[in-house]
């Protein structure tokens, strides 16, 4: 990691990074919250995830940032950025690295290897979260998300329910468990897209459910009556 001299936290994660940098045990405190976290990403989501690419230490990665603040210092130019959940951008970039907070007092690599581990070592704590139906039926994002769902052969139900950490977030967002066939990760990238461009900078989540082996989130999602269901073709 990089030096940590006047370096002010702005969240928890910082905290975090801060005490990773400092203390010998603190680093697996770290990781499980910066899963669990939304991160600040340079790039684009259209139809495709573009993220853009830096240079540290004669190697390249993509940047991420722990807060708004850390992204304003480093920004030079206008440049294009989306929020997304770590693990979600982790599960849809392997293979990548990245860094978080290049330019500023505290900054640390992710090597490949490094976020496989880190996402072995550190699966999903649904027991740290809530789990419940919205109070107020999202109807825009749901008359959304139809609208893409129709045109998108490979989903064959989508349920929904509202998420929040438990001691972390002050409110809930929506978490979409998808059961689809093909390529799920860009499925999810769209799913995404579409929430930022009708509810920007605000979170979301999706799951996959498999129809092999389920952790008891998927269970739960998968027991809440889909909001999408695909119409049968008769012929």
């Amino acid at each position: 990691m990089g030096a940590t001299m006047a370096f002010t936290p702005e969240n928890e994660l910082e905290k975090a990074l801060l005490l990773a940098a400092t203390q010998q045990a603190a680093p697996a405190a770290f990781y499980g919250l910066l899963l669990d976290s939304e991160l600040l990403v340079l790039g684009e989501i259209g139809k495709e995830m573009s993220l853009e690419t830096v240079e540290n230490g004669g190697q390249k990665y993509h940047p991420v940032f722990s807060s708004a603040k850390r992204l304003k210092d480093f920004l030079q130019t206008p440049t294009p950025s989306f929020r997304m959940p770590c693990r979600a951008l982790f599960q849809f970039t392997r293979g990548a690295s990245f860094v978080i907070n290049p330019g500023s007092e505290l900054t640390k690599t992710f090597s490949p290897d490094e976020i496989a581990w880190c996402m072995e070592k550190f699966p999903p704590r649904s027991g740290d979260l809530i789990v419940a139906q919205p109070k107020a039926f999202p109807t825009k994002l749901v008359k959304a998300l139809c609208v893409l769902f129709t045109s998108r052969s490979l989903i064959r139900a989508a349920h929904l329910v509202y998420v929040a950490r438990e001691g972390i977030d002050t409110e809930g967002h929506p978490m979409i468990g998808l059961e689809a066939d093909g390529d799920v990760p860009r499925l999810a990238q769209e799913i995404i897209a579409l929430h930022e461009a009708v509810f920007p900078g605000k979170p979301i989540d999706v799951v996959y459910l498999p129809e092999g082996p389920l952790d008891p989130l998927q269970k739960h999602l998968l027991s809440v009556p889909p909001f999408y269901k695909r119409a049968l073709v008769t012929h």
